[in-house]
């Protein structure tokens, strides 16, 4: 009986802390998401400082997620997304009409991040 137990609390264990990862991945990359909106909106409006300090904010921001997210998801998925965003802050200070694309790609990249470390049934099946 003792091992029937043992076996549903970690069982709870686990799925508890699979409930908490997915909701940590969907909060930080809706966070991310909107901070890049803000940033294209700011900087589509001509304001390069407040852009730059933006994308400042967002670097910190990343580096926080980035650390805590290598524990849940694997490398390979996170390094292309590393080297995008460390090129926003250059693209805005050197007013470069890449920036958007960029913009658009970790749009994409961040998106992949969430619809496959998420339990879809498409990724479970």
């Amino acid at each position: 009986m003792k091992r029937v137990i043992f076996s549903a609390v970690l069982l709870g264990i686990i799925l508890i802390g699979s409930v908490l990862s997915s909701i940590s991945i969907c909060r930080d990359t809706n966070s991310l998401t909107a901070e890049l909106e803000n940033i294209q909106s700011v900087y589509e409006l001509g304001n390069t400082e407040k852009a730059l300090e933006l994308s400042n904010e967002m670097n910190t921001h990343w580096h926080t997620y980035e650390h805590r997210m290598s524990l849940l998801i694997h490398d390979d998925k996170l390094s292309p997304l590393n080297m995008s965003i460390a090129r926003i802050t250059p693209l805005i200070s050197n007013e470069n009409d890449e920036l958007i694309a960029e913009i658009q790609s970790i749009y994409h990249q961040l998106e992949r991040i969430r619809c496959t470390e998420l339990p879809y049934w498409y990724n479970i099946l």
